[in-house]
């Protein structure tokens, strides 16, 4: 897995989906359910490149891996925010 990739790809999301909520004046939950339906198209699209030798129990282990994965980055971010302390002159964003 090429991780300078992962990065650029992670920058450029999150640049735009800060910017877009933003605009939008969005709530944090109106955010995470657009992002929650954009990792649901992306697991779909993983499902629909995956090679066809792989059974059907071998890609739900691989969904299932990619979901604990995602879930525990998701709530590491959560568990930083809720003790986040802003700095003097910080405006807060996070």
């Amino acid at each position: 897995m090429d991780f300078d990739k992962v990065d650029r790809l992670h920058t450029a999301l999150s640049g735009t989906l800060l910017t877009v909520c933003t605009e939008e004046e969005a709530t944090p939950e109106e955010a995470l359910t657009a992002a929650m339906r954009m990792f649901s198209h992306l697991v779909a699209a993983y499902v629909a490149g995956t090679d066809v030798a792989h059974t059907d129990a071998a890609l739900e282990a691989a969904i299932g891996a990619h979901c604990r994965d995602a879930a525990a980055m998701a709530k590491a971010r959560l568990l930083e925010v809720r003790n986040y302390e802003p700095f003097e002159g910080d405006a807060g964003s996070v």
